[in-house]
């Protein structure tokens, strides 16, 4: 089997409509970060960004494998610190290591693998995404969530009722799919001062990333298959929160959600969440993924837990053996004892991850 290496730009109509068709039919492969949109909206930002193709004797696409290829020591998923999940598209059959081979590349990591999908076998953690599904509408995803004992949807409509009686009569209101572009800076800023307030990097400080959220809130409408999806909750038709995600098919991936913190006394980010799921229901949409993370408020709209895992596909040398030790010291670790401190080796890797996905070649222009 032959395994082309090219960057997500050069892929021809025929690779996109397979990649497609392979992502429709496997139903594990619902992700917006697995399909080739996101792969070439990031490949406009990155010039290091690539996908290893797994072609049949006759040259026809077998599987797709994206990353962004920094040097040769490692391959990291596309997108770095803004991809949620990563996984093989299509032939679970194929020998991964030839992907590495043709990136030439010592390794290449994974941080939030899928379980449910070729890569399983290279991955070493077990961790969860969290997934709000609502095949047969609002309403019955309302009852489901009742039934597993989850108060979210009393919890946001009280939220909701209490900003409505505080406030002049039809001044509180959410737009969904929003196509207002002050909205979206108001968002942005409101993360990047909750990023300060935490101490957590500011991830917008990169003008790669910067460019390709605001790329992909430019696509909302001039993209049927993948893009942006914004909504907006108002006050006397001020952003009070705002939530933006990925959209792909029928699937809505929370990407961020901020609010005005004169606000904060409302749970604005709680309503914000059930009404986009309210929304998004009413217009076909199945499901809106939340993405891993050891937070209450996604388990408790969550009603799916999408198994994944972190781990790396390895060439025989030192940049596997290296990765391999981490490996290993985070699993003994984890093994132990040692209260809190079971959590750094796994936090120490995440951190170092996030260091090395942020540095791009050079930023593009926007």
């Amino acid at each position: 089997m032959r395994v082309d290496s090219i960057n997500p730009m050069l892929l021809m109509d025929g690779d996109v409509a397979a990649w497609r068709q392979m992502l429709a039919a496997d139903p594990a492969l619902t992700s917006p970060y697995l399909t080739p949109d996101w792969a070439q909206f990031v490949a406009r930002r990155r010039e290091d960004a690539r996908v290893a193709i797994f072609r049949n004797e006759d040259g026809s696409p077998a599987a797709f494998l994206p990353v962004q290829r920094r040097s040769s020591y490692a391959a990291l998923p596309i997108g770095g610190p803004v991809c949620d999940y990563q996984a093989l598209i299509g032939s679970k059959d194929v020998d991964l290591s030839l992907a590495a081979k043709s990136l030439d590349v010592g390794r290449i990591d994974f941080t939030a693998g899928l379980r449910d999908n070729a890569l399983a076998q290279h991955l070493v953690t077990h961790d969860v995404g969290h997934v709000a599904r609502f095949p047969d509408g609002w309403n019955a995803w309302c009852e489901e969530r009742q039934a597993a004992g989850s108060k979210v949807v009393s919890r946001a409509r009280k939220r909701l009722s209490k900003l409505v009686r505080d406030h002049d009569k039809g001044a509180v209101s959410v737009e969904p799919f929003s196509t207002d572009a002050h909205a979206f800076d108001e968002l942005v800023l409101w993360k990047r001062e909750q990023m300060w307030r935490t101490g957590v990097t500011d991830i917008f400080e990169r003008g790669w990333i910067n460019n390709l959220v605001r790329d992909t809130f430019a696509a909302q409408s001039e993209d049927t298959f993948f893009g942006g999806a914004l909504f907006v909750l108002r006050v006397n038709r001020w952003p009070a929160a705002a939530l933006f995600c990925l959209r792909a098919r029928k699937t809505l991936h929370a990407w961020f959600v901020g609010h005005d913190q004169k606000y904060a006394e409302y749970s604005p980010g709680l309503i914000l969440f059930a009404e986009a799921i309210k929304a998004a229901a009413e217009v076909g949409y199945n499901e809106m993924d939340l993405g891993p993370g050891d937070y209450r408020f996604k388990e408790s709209f969550a009603n799916y837990s999408r198994p994944i895992g972190a781990g790396f596909i390895g060439r025989p040398g030192i940049s596997s053996a290296a990765r391999a030790a981490e490996f290993g010291v985070r699993t003994l670790v984890e093994s132990l004892p040692v209260g809190r401190a079971r959590q750094w080796p796994a936090k120490a890797m995440r951190r170092f991850d996030i260091a090395r996905g942020l540095v791009a070649p050079r930023d593009k222009a926007a």
